[in-house]
């Protein structure tokens, strides 16, 4: 998991529908404003996730995996499902209005958590027949659902609560790494499978030190606003490699 940082500033989706929308005084909550048009056409829901997408630098907030123009290059392992980039609420919508209410405020008419930036970050959603899938057949948003997450991409510590290794595992370092691993299915062997080809992609021609620290730079570094798919788990990988040859 990589660190995401949320910039103060409002995605202008949010800024603007908001400031247009408190002057009709409803409307105020995430599922209007998802389904209201954007200007830019489409929805200004999928205007957001273009937004998010782009501060996470093309990345997944939960996987890695590339959910910008790259994720109509992934290969789907069950035909029956389908992959596409969605706005996921880091605290359950359901959650939000709960919590407009316990306050004394009115769901769409007050403006709650649903439609704060800073709880939003675009992730992997599997779309399709996933109701004839077990819940252990999916990974990262579809199989959070609506559950606690222990430790969110959003939290600064979170990319140091796991490790990963060649063949594309995830390992915790704290049992909220475990307990995250377990929320997400982050050992679901598609994403294993995603993630051993991505660092083999980078690490089979290390062959100096020199060469490690570039890889680690690509990784660490966006280049023309996007990183590679699950560059935290082949910075790992490198890292480790790195350590290795010091020892």
């Amino acid at each position: 998991m990589r660190h995401i940082y949320k910039p103060a500033i409002v995605p202008a989706a949010i800024r603007d529908y908001l400031e247009n929308q408190t002057l009709v005084g409803h409307g105020l909550d995430y599922r209007t404003f998802s389904q209201t048009a954007s200007p830019q056409g489409g929805s200004r829901g999928g205007q957001l996730c273009r937004e998010l997408t782009a501060e996470q630098f093309g990345l997944c907030a939960y996987t890695g995996a590339g959910i910008d123009n790259r994720l109509g290059n992934v290969v789907n392992p069950n035909e029956r499902l389908k992959f596409r980039s969605h706005n996921e609420h880091l605290k359950p919508q359901s959650v939000c209005r709960q919590e407009l209410m316990d306050n004394g405020r009115k769901p769409g008419v007050d403006v709650g958590d649903d439609m704060n930036h800073l709880n939003i970050v675009a992730a992997l959603e599997v779309s399709g027949d996933a109701t004839k899938v077990a819940r252990k057949d999916l990974f990262g948003a579809t199989h959070r659902q609506n559950a606690p997450v222990s430790i969110l991409p959003t939290d600064p510590r979170c990319e140091k609560e796991f490790q990963f290794d060649a063949q594309g595992n995830v390992s915790a370092l704290t049992d909220d790494g475990r307990d995250t691993i377990a929320q997400l299915n982050l050992n679901h062997g598609t994403l294993i499978g995603w993630r051993a080809q991505a660092i083999a992609t980078f690490v089979e021609f290390i062959q100096s030190r020199a060469d490690a620290q570039a890889v680690i730079d690509r990784t660490s570094d966006p280049t023309n606003g996007t990183l590679p798919e699950y560059a935290f788990a082949i910075r790992s990988v490198t890292q480790k490699m790195l350590e290795i040859s010091e020892a």
